[in-house]
Parts: structure tokens; sequence; C-alpha cells
């Protein structure tokens, strides 16, 4: 197919836009093959620990959370909201204000 034609009555793609989707795929599958490999690295860690602790009779705890004490003033008026909610509505608003072919 020649990728001047339309594809259900839409507007064909340029080439640039693939070597654009290429490049960011590299880009994501660093950054996965990273995240993979450091999540692996954590569970071994993490069950090493578990291991010699009950080896060694030693149970206690191997993660530590960060907790606040006093809300920070900073957030006093921050107010949460659904980010997909958010998403989905821009969404649906933009493909309303644009033009159908």
């Amino acid at each position: 197919m020649n990728q001047m034609q339309s594809v259900n009555g839409k507007r064909p793609v340029q080439a640039t836009r693939f070597r654009d989707d290429r490049t960011q795929t590299a880009q994501q599958d660093e950054l996965i093959r990273f995240i993979y490999e450091s999540w692996h690295k954590v569970s071994r860690e993490v069950e090493q620990h578990s291991q010699n602790g009950a080896e060694n009779g030693k149970g206690g705890a191997l993660v530590y959370y960060y907790c606040d004490n006093e809300p920070n003033p900073v957030l006093k008026d921050f107010q949460p909201f659904d980010l997909e909610d958010w998403c989905r509505k821009r969404l649906l608003t933009t493909n309303r204000n644009q033009p159908s072919t």
C-alpha cells in the first residue's frame, strides 16, 4: 500500500512520523530494560535478606517508609484529581473541535 493513500478516510501518515516512533520506541525499550533489571536486583536483595534473616533468626524490617509527621505547608491547597478522567475529557474535547473529512 502506498503511504500516501488514506486509510479509513483519514489523512495519510508522513514518513517522518515513523522515524520518530522508532526513536521513541528505542527510548522506551531502554527505560523498560532499566526498570526490569532494577526491579529484579531489588527482588534478589529482598529474597537474600529474607533467607539470611531466617537462617540467623533475625526478622526485622527490610523496607522503611518515610512519613511526614506534619503536613507540608506548600501542599495545603493541593486538591487531588483523576488524571485518567481529565485526559479522557481532553481527548473528547479535542476530537469534537476537529473538522471531519
